[in-house]
């Protein structure tokens, strides 16, 4: 990924919730887990570490869901 992208906009950090910074982190389509972390580590320096972390497991949970729609048993 090389260099961090961060947010155009200022946001008011104590008011987002682990969806809403998950869902502006996922603008980026990040790569890996590794990837997604780094953006919240700069983009929200300013939130608890807890929410960071409820923000990773939900954009983790995504991807998990959306490799297993693609997988189709016989």
């Amino acid at each position: 990924m090389g260099k961090v992208f961060k947010l155009d906009h200022y946001v008011d950090f104590p008011t987002l919730d682990a969806a809403e910074m998950a869902a502006l982190v996922q603008q980026f389509a990040p790569q890996s887990d590794a990837d997604a972390l780094a953006l919240l580590r700069a983009n929200f320096a300013g939130s608890p570490l807890s929410m960071r972390g409820a923000a990773l497991d939900l954009l983790m949970r995504r991807q998990r869901r959306h490799n297993a729609e693609r997988y189709s048993p016989r």
